[in-house]
């Protein structure tokens, strides 16, 4: 046999096995197809049953749920959202993305439920660590639950508000399950679900049913003691005196160089400071201004905020000025809101310190602001790279950058 000969053996062979390769993936593709398609089969006939339950429930209330005005349901929401859901809650931790707070998370919404539409109101969304999703704006509820043959894939739909009756969501020992027309939809470890958020979400629910859309100062009070663990508790109440309301509570941040809070109530702003067990006390009648700017707060800081920026709120009165760097956007714009309802009257805060002050303040500001041992920060940059907070990329950088302060 010639070497041209021997060549063609040797490409026919080998067109052969690239030939046989490409069938069998070929094969392979046709059975996926085929897998998938009968998935997707199944998906569908469950999601019809699971339609079918929902929109005749056995038990259905006379009236449905959502049995008013939409505007009137909206304010309603934001009322809620400042007043019972934000106090106590934790900004980086809740399941709950509530109206009028709902920009984050609006446009995986409308990746995930494609028959969303823009014109609804936006209630509340509750999702879970799996990607389990309940949705309820003034005109629908979404869903997209696991499907229960194989929890890769997820059933997805929606009900009318009017053919919506109840829900509720019920914590035990074990679980935590969210119901729907007595309809069990999402099931979750109750470990995964805080109780802050099993005890505000079922306030809301609880109002929407009663059409209980008043909230009084007095229920205030008594909502926050409610999301306040024990300690907490005893500590805030020692703040207030006879007659004295709570009105909001934020954990803000919560970093590794300091713990601190800040309560609200119906007299004063009170700052605690749970490592030195000490507070700083701001009577609404001495406060002479109270303004918020982008927080000059270190990289670290930012990274344990997995990218929730936090405001730098500025409480200035006769005597000195209080540099609070603990709170997230909304939060602090919910402290002042609160300060410009209960300030003295013909005390004017001019509308333009409500947002960012003016960069020689920022600047002048940032250069007081006390910095780290860059050896000490380093030492926490490689704690969060240990944790998958940050990436290798990022714990390098900021090493050298911290390395040439030295």
């Amino acid at each position: 046999m010639g070497l041209k000969d021997l060549f063609k053996d040797v490409t026919d062979l080998a067109k052969e096995s690239i030939d046989s390769i490409q069938a069998d993936l070929a094969l392979k593709k046709e059975e996926q197809e085929r897998l998938r398609a009968e998935m997707d089969q199944r998906i569908k006939t469950y999601t019809e049953t699971l339609m079918e339950q929902l929109l005749n429930p056995v038990d259905a209330s006379t009236n449905p749920l959502i049995n008013t005005e939409d505007d009137e349901i909206v304010e309603f929401t934001k009322n809620f959202s400042e007043k019972l859901l934000l106090p106590a809650n934790s900004a980086s931790a809740t399941k709950i993305d509530m109206y009028p707070y709902e920009e984050k998370v609006l446009k995986n919404v409308l990746k995930t439920f494609p028959t969303y539409n823009m014109q609804e109101k936006f209630l509340f969304q509750f999702k879970d660590s799996k990607g389990q999703i309940i949705l309820l704006t003034s005109s629908n509820l979404y869903f997209k639950i696991l499907f229960p043959e194989n929890n890769s894939f997820f059933a997805a739909g929606s009900l009318p508000k009017e053919k919506l009756f109840d829900i509720s969501i019920n914590r035990g020992d074990e679980q935590c399950t969210l119901i729907v027309n007595a309809i069990t939809l999402i099931t979750i470890p109750a470990a995964e679900i805080k109780t802050i958020d099993t005890i505000t979400l079922t306030e809301y629910l609880c109002r929407l049913k009663k059409n209980d859309l008043m909230i009084t100062d007095d229920q205030v009070d008594a909502f926050i003691q409610t999301k306040l663990d024990p300690t907490t508790l005893e500590i805030v109440k020692t703040f207030l005196d006879a007659d004295e309301k709570l009105i909001y509570f934020a954990w803000g941040l919560d970093n590794l160089v300091s713990k601190k809070f800040l309560t609200c109530t119906s007299e004063k702003i009170v700052l605690y400071d749970r490592d030195l067990t000490a507070k700083k006390t701001f009577a609404y009648d001495q406060i002479l201004s109270l303004t918020t700017q982008p927080s000059t707060v270190s990289f670290l800081d930012l990274s344990l905020t997995l990218g929730m920026n936090p405001n730098d709120t500025e409480i200035k009165t006769a005597g000195a000025i209080e540099t609070i760097s603990i709170l997230y956007p909304r939060e602090a714009q919910r402290v002042i809101q609160i300060y410009n309802a209960h300030k003295p009257e013909g005390t004017h805060q001019d509308p333009s310190e409500e947002s960012s002050a003016p960069q020689s303040q920022a600047t002048a500001q940032q250069s007081t602001t006390p910095q780290e041992d860059p050896i000490a920060m380093i030492e926490k940059l490689a704690s969060l790279k240990e944790k998958g907070i940050i990436s290798e990329a990022e714990f390098n950088q900021k090493k050298q950058e911290l390395l040439a302060k030295l």
